[in-house]
């Protein structure tokens, strides 16, 4: 009992942890924002790729990856879609508000249920339907209030994104075995190479490259490998309520940091898409906390 309660506060805390390094993306968007956009993009997804690949390397020294580097038959499919979500990710945060990324962003597990039932025939809830028509009515809301901003773009490349990591998602359960830290390591490596020949080219201060390669460390690498070790040992439902903080700590970084303010129809659609979330997952919380996780 004592061992899986404290792998279980083990795995709330990394979680935790990860949530706040993916919530800073927004700041260090703003943070070096005199960059150009090929350029943050570049950089990110360089030093993001590299850090993987040499924690894809330990990886595979203590026998985690399986053949082929752990890379498996999906990965040709996967990998590209790894790519996109990862370039789509930062150009969002340069052409609209980190509040209205981050609240597209969240309606992740209901474009993830509604592309499991197209690709994998795989039916749903009417709780599920019911929250995703709260969610995107909420998406709707904060839309509207951006037609004449110039931030539409923002939004529909941060729906790509949601769309590529929810295809990212549905592929993936059907060969559970592959590594995402392998995938996303080349996948991040292939981003880098193509928008290096789309940057001018800069001179970089070492404020610059300093920037760059935290930004990659933590939001590529760090955050995603402590997550994936904390979801782990407690439950998925209540994994994902924590990562949920990303849609709150993300725009409260850049208003306390930089002064951006989320605007009233973000902080009204993102409190409907916090709402149906919250509603969604809390079955799956309570049944998590009836019964013992040994994790």
């Amino acid at each position: 009992m004592l061992g899986g309660i404290s792998a279980r506060r083990r795995g709330l805390i990394l979680v935790f942890v990860a949530t706040i390094l993916w919530s800073s993306a927004g700041f260090f968007a703003r943070l070096l924002d005199h960059l150009d956009l090929w350029t943050m993009l570049c950089g990110r997804a360089f030093f993001g790729g590299v850090f993987l690949f040499i924690a894809a390397g330990g990886e595979r020294r203590r026998g985690l990856l399986g053949p082929y580097f752990g890379f498996g038959p999906q990965a040709p499919l996967i990998i590209p879609l790894s790519a996109i979500a990862i370039s789509c990710y930062v150009i969002a945060l340069k052409t609209t508000t980190v509040a209205e990324v981050m609240i597209i962003y969240a309606t992740l597990p209901f474009v993830t249920a509604g592309l499991a039932f197209v690709v994998n025939r795989e039916l749903t809830t009417p709780r599920t339907l019911i929250a995703a028509s709260v969610a995107f009515s909420g998406v709707v809301i904060m839309v509207a209030s951006a037609l004449g901003s110039g931030r539409l773009l923002g939004q529909a490349i941060a729906f790509v994104m949601t769309v590529a990591f929810g295809l990212m998602i549905v592929l993936q359960r059907r060969h559970p075995g592959m590594s995402m830290t392998s995938i996303n390591a080349a996948a991040a490596l292939i981003a880098a190479a193509a928008t290096f020949a789309l940057s001018p080219h800069p001179a970089l201060t070492p404020f610059d490259l300093a920037g760059l390669a935290i930004f990659g460390l933590t939001t590529v690498c760090v955050a995603f490998i402590l997550f994936m070790e904390g979801a782990k040992h407690i439950p998925a439902a209540e994994a994902g309520l924590i990562s949920m903080l990303d849609v709150v700590l993300g725009p409260l970084w850049v208003l306390l940091a930089f002064g951006e303010k989320p605007g009233p129809m973000a902080v009204v659609g993102g409190a409907l898409v916090m709402a149906a979330l919250i509603w969604q997952l809390a079955p799956d919380i309570a049944r998590g906390r009836r019964r013992p996780f040994a994790g």
